[in-house]
C-alpha cells in the first residue's frame, strides 16, 4: 500500500498534474485509510503490523477513499466544486462524513488535543443556529454553509498547509529517505564523534552536530530525539554529565534541526507558501539565527564542561572527517546538488527529484549492498509514516483556519494584535509567542506555527514589523514549544531515553536555549540578522548580538574558565539582555558589563593559580 501511495504522488505530481483541489483530496484520502491501518485500534501506536489490524479499521480505511470516489467518480466534479458554498445534501453527506473520518485518523495519529479543538471550532461555527442570540460569538452560519466551506473549497482543509504538504513536504521528505539510504545516518553520526571526539565534553558537541544534520532531515524534533538520542544520551551521560543534562543537550540539540538551512523541515516550506516568497529567501534569512542558536548552545556546553570539571572522552570513531567525507561521498553529492537548485532558483519539487536521483544512483555504486527488500520496505514505510503524521497535522490545522475565515474570527483577532501592538510591539510579539507555545505543548510543531501564522502574521506585519521576520518569530517559538514546560514533550522524549525527571529535564532545556528566546525577538526588532539590510547593517547588528547570546549563556552555564559566583551570572545575563536589545547605549553597557566581569575572573582566577604556584 505504501508503495502505490508514493508511485501514485510522483505520478500527478510529476507526469500527470491534475486540478490542485483534487489532488489534494486524493492525498488527504489516502493517508486517512492509510492512517486507519496503521493506526489500528489494537495498534495505537502505529507499529504497523497489519496482523493486529482489526475489521473496524478497515472498514474505516475503505470509507476514508468515498469521498474522493464520490467527488471525481459519481458526480460532475466541476460543478461539484462550483456549488462549494452551497452543497447539495449528498455532499453536505459526504462532506460530514470526511470531517468525520479526518478528526478520528487526527486523533489516533497526533493525539486527541489538535482533533479536539478543530471539533469545538465546528461546533462554534454553527452554534448561532442553536444559541439565544446574547450568546453568540460568531455569525449565524447553516450546516451547509460550513461542511461546504471546509470541504469543497480552498478555505478549510484543503488550504494551503495541505496543498504544501502534497507537493513540497512530501517530496522532501522523500529526500531525507533516499539520503538515509545511501548513508546519511551513518555519515552523520560519524562525521560528529570524529570532529567532535577530541573536545572537553566531546559527547555533548556530537549530539549538537548530529541532531542538528539529521534533524534537518526528518523534520520534527521528537523524531530527532528518538533517533539520535539512543545513541548520544549515554555517551553523553558517560562524558560525566547528569542524566538530567544529557536529555536536556539532546532536546535543545534536536529543536535545532528544523531551524538549520537548507532543509528546515515542512514550517519553513509553509512558510515560503504563506509569504509568498521563494524558499531560498526563508533559507537566506535563516543562516544567522540559525548559526547564533548554535553559538547559544556550544557557549553553554564549554561553559559546563568547565564547571563540571569534564575532560575529554575517548570516542569509538577512528577516521578522520576528510575521510569520512570521501566514503560517503554520495550523501555531499544529493546534498550540495539540492543546495544549488535552491540557490538557482530552480523548480524546487524538480531540484528534490533530481537529488534524489543522484542519491540513489551514487549510493548503488558506492554501497550496492544496502539497496535491498528490507531496506527497500523500509525506506517506503518510513517516508508513509512520515507522511502521514505531516498530512494529518495539516489537514486537521486546515479546520481552524477555515474556522477563523469564514466567522471573521480572523478580523476581530487582528484588531486586537493592532491594539495591542499600538501599545507596545514587544506585548504584541509577547501575546504570539505566548499563543504559539501553548498551541505547540499540544499539538505538533507544524500545526502550531500554521493555526498562529494564519491568525496573527498579517496584523503583526501591518505595524510594521518584515513579514518574514514575523513568519520566522512564530516558526521558532512553535520548535521551543518542545522544550518549554510545564508540557515540553522533546524534552520529555530525552527525559525517558536519559532516565531523568521529565519535568526537570525540560526546564533545564529550556534555561539552555533561554538565550535564543531573546534571539527571536531580535531578528524581529533586529531585521537585518535575516540579511534584510545593506552588508554593513548586517554585521553591525549581528556583533552584538552574538556577544549578547554569549554573554547570556556564559551565565546561565555558570562558569568561563572556573565557576562563576551568583553576582558574576546575574551580571552576564542582564548584559546578554542589554546587547540583544536593539539600541546603541544598551549595546555600550552590555559590552561593558560582560568584558568587566570577564577581566574580574580571569583577575581572580591569576590569584588563585598564583597561590597554588607558591602553595
Amino acid at each position: 500500500m505504501s508503495g502505490g501511495f508514493i508511485a501514485g504522488q510522483l505520478y500527478f505530481l510529476y507526469i500527470e498534474p491534475i486540478s490542485p483541489y483534487l489532488h489534494a483530496l486524493m492525498f488527504a484520502c489516502a493517508v486517512m485509510s492509510m492512517a486507519f491501518i496503521g493506526f489500528g485500534l489494537s495498534n495505537p501506536k502505529g507499529t504497523g503490523e497489519r496482523d493486529r489490524v482489526v475489521l473496524i479499521d478497515w472498514a474505516l480505511a475503505g470509507l476514508s477513499i468515498i469521498p474522493f470516489l464520490y467527488a471525481y467518480f459519481y458526480v460532475d466534479f466541476v460543478q461539484f466544486l462550483r456549488r462549494g458554498s452551497v452543497p447539495s445534501q449528498e455532499d453536505i453527506a459526504v462532506g460530514i462524513l470526511f470531517l468525520t473520518l479526518l478528526l478520528e485518523a487526527g486523533r489516533r495519529v497526533i493525539g486527541p488535543i489538535l482533533p479536539g479543538i478543530a471539533l469545538t471550532a465546528l461546533l462554534i461555527c454553527v452554534s448561532a443556529n442553536y444559541l439565544p442570540p446574547e450568546w453568540h460569538i460568531v455569525p449565524q452560519l447553516s450546516v451547509r454553509r460550513v461542511v461546504g466551506s471546509m470541504f469543497q473549497t480552498e478555505l478549510g482543509v484543503f488550504s494551503q498547509p495541505v496543498q504544501v504538504a502534497m507537493r513540497w513536504i512530501f517530496v522532501f521528505l522523500l529526500f531525507g529517505q533516499c539520503l538515509l539510504l545511501a548513508g546519511g545516518r551513518e555519515f552523520f553520526m560519524r562525521v560528529s564523534m570524529a570532529a567532535a571526539g577530541g573536545l572537553r565534553g566531546g559527547p555533548a558537541y556530537m549530539a549538537v552536530i548530529a541532531s542538528a544534520l539529521f534533524g534537518s532531515l526528518s523534520g520534527s524534533n521528537m523524531a530527532n530525539v528518538m533517533v539520535t538520542g539512543q545513541f548520544t544520551i549515554p555517551w553523553i551521560i558517560r562524558a560525566g554529565f547528569s542524566r538530567r543534562q544529557a536529555g536536556a543537550i539532546e532536546s535543545v540539540s534536536s529543536t535545532a534541526g528544523a531551524l538549520t538551512p537548507p532543509i528546515m523541515g515542512a514550517g519553513a516550506l509553509i512558510m515560503a507558501e504563506y509569504t509568498g516568497v521563494p524558499y531560498l529567501t526563508i533559507v537566506a534569512a535563516a543562516i544567522i539565527p540559525a548559526l547564533l542558536y548554535y553559538l547559544t548552545v556550544g557557549t553553554y556546553l564549554f561553559a559546563l564542561t568547565r564547571r563540571l570539571g569534564i575532560e575529554v572522552t575517548e570516542t569509538p570513531e577512528t577516521e578522520s572527517v576528510g575521510s569520512l567525507v570521501l566514503q560517503y561521498w554520495p550523501v555531499l553529492v544529493g546534498l550540495g546538488w539540492l543546495v544549488w537548485r535552491i540557490m538557482t532558483l530552480y523548480p524546487l519539487e524538480r531540484g528534490v527529484l533530481e537529488a534524489c536521483a543522484l542519491l540513489c544512483i551514487g549510493g548503488m555504486v558506492s554501497n550496492r549492498s544496502a539497496y535491498n527488500v528490507p531496506n527497500l520496505r523500509e525506506l517506503t514505510n518510513g517516508l508513509t509514516r512520515q507522511t502521514i503524521d505531516i498530512g494529518i497535522a495539516c489537514a486537521v490545522s486546515g479546520i481552524l483556519v477555515g474556522t477563523i475565515l469564514i466567522t471573521g474570527w480572523g478580523i476581530t483577532i487582528a484588531g486586537v494584535i493592532l491594539q495591542l501592538g499600538s501599545a507596545s510591539t514587544l506585548i504584541a510579539l509577547f501575546a504570539t509567542m505566548v499563543v504559539t507555545i501553548v498551541l505547540g505543548m499540544g499539538t505538533p510543531g507544524v500545526a502550531a506555527y500554521i493555526i498562529t501564522a494564519a491568525v496573527v502574521a498579517a496584523p503583526l506585519s501591518q505595524l510594521g514589523l518584515p513579514l518574514i521576520a514575523v513568519h520566522m518569530f512564530i516558526f521558532y517559538f512553535s520548535n521551543f514549544a518542545g522544550i518549554t514546560p510545564p508540557v515540553a514533550l522533546t524534552a520529555f522524549g530525552a527525559a525517558g531515553i536519559a532516565k531523568s525527571d521529565p519535568f526537570k529535564t525540560g526546564f533545564l532545556a529550556m534555561l539552555m536555549a533561554l538565550p535564543t528566546y531573546f534571539l527571536a525577538y531580535a531578528f524581529v526588532l533586529r531585521p537585518e540578522l535575516l540579511l534584510l539590510g545593506e552588508p554593513m547593517e548586517i554585521v553591525v547588528a549581528s556583533v552584538p548580538t552574538a556577544l549578547g547570546v554569549t554573554f547570556f549563556s556564559l551565565g546561565t552555564a555558570g562558569a568561563i574558565k572556573q565557576p562563576l559566583s551568583g553576582i558574576e551570572r546575574a551580571v552576564l545575563v542582564l548584559s546578554g539582555v542589554l546587547l540583544i536589545e536593539p539600541a546603541i547605549l544598551t549595546d555600550v553597557v552590555g559590552i561593558a558589563g560582560g568584558i568587566g566581569i570577564y577581566y574580574l575572573h580571569n583577575r581572580r582566577l591569576g590569584k588563585y593559580n598564583q597561590r597554588n604556584l607558591v602553595g
